[in-house]
């Protein structure tokens, strides 16, 4: 799973295969577990000869390229390239040698990358489930994502129902009550009526109000026009219990997050 990470991390994503079933003699008859113990033995043999490979390139060329700077202080039996194609005995042939080594460097460059395709080739060949499999995978990821999301759907609606309902329909049924009982004492005594119309438009405000709240709460004008740090810097100010927020992001969110 470590290496189908990194693969996935420098190309195209690599799904892992199904749990392996229970049992060796079943496990040794799956596919996906034998396409593993390939996968083990060549990146095994294939990993280190090109470890080596890439290890001793790179210390040639700069054996080669520097050899100009110590090639008198050596033994005259060890005053050779890297790859000891010839002694050196004078500053022509230590120049020599240098330009082997920018050589080297050239093709360090140039092979490096190719060395890396060849090093996850296997992986990419082997690690990656059959075709069939990979797409049972993503069907049941894209699945349990929908899922995932359709129970976050219902959690919202859930919550803004029981704000309407707690909050904002208790105050407009509270301003029904009161505006028929203005219409009541209005021929009866108007400085009463009055007085009950205040408290119904007290309590209109205070479900307007609500209202807001929770139109706000289903998406708070600081997330859409700001940022989420700047919403939850916004949500803690108005908390009564005193507490302080932490956020470190680059950018903002998309807006399906």
């Amino acid at each position: 799973d470590r290496e189908r990470g990194r693969l996935s991390r420098w190309g195209p994503e690599i799904v892992g295969p199904a749990p392996p079933p229970d049992g060796l003699r079943a496990m040794l008859g799956d596919r996906a577990v034998r396409r593993e113990v390939r996968w083990v033995v060549t990146h095994a043999l294939l990993g280190l000869f090109l470890g080596l490979v890439g290890a001793t390139l790179p210390l040639s060329a700069a054996h080669d390229v520097t050899f100009p700077l110590y090639w008198r202080a050596l033994p005259e039996s060890e005053s050779a390239s890297a790859v000891g194609w010839w002694t050196v005995h004078d500053w022509p042939g230590a120049m020599a040698v240098s330009g082997v080594g920018v050589v080297l460097v050239g093709v360090v460059v140039l092979c490096a990358p190719a060395l890396a395709r060849l090093q996850a080739w296997p992986g990419r060949r082997l690690l990656s489930p059959d075709p069939g499999t990979d797409l049972v995978l993503r069907v049941a990821e894209l699945t349990a994502t929908r899922a995932a999301a359709l129970d976050a759907h219902v959690t919202e609606l859930r919550r803004v129902e029981r704000a309407l309902h707690d909050g904002t329909q208790n105050r407009i049924v509270a301003v029904t009550v009161l505006l028929g009982a203005a219409r009541r004492a209005l021929a009866r005594d108007p400085k009463e009526a009055a007085a009950v119309l205040d408290r119904a438009q007290d309590a209109a405000e205070q479900a307007l109000t609500e209202l807001r709240a929770v139109v706000r709460s289903i998406l708070p004008p600081v997330l859409a026009d700001r940022s989420l740090p700047d919403a939850l810097t916004a949500l803690a100010a108005g908390c009564p219990v005193p507490c302080r927020v932490d956020a470190d992001m680059p950018g903002r969110c998309p807006a399906a997050v």
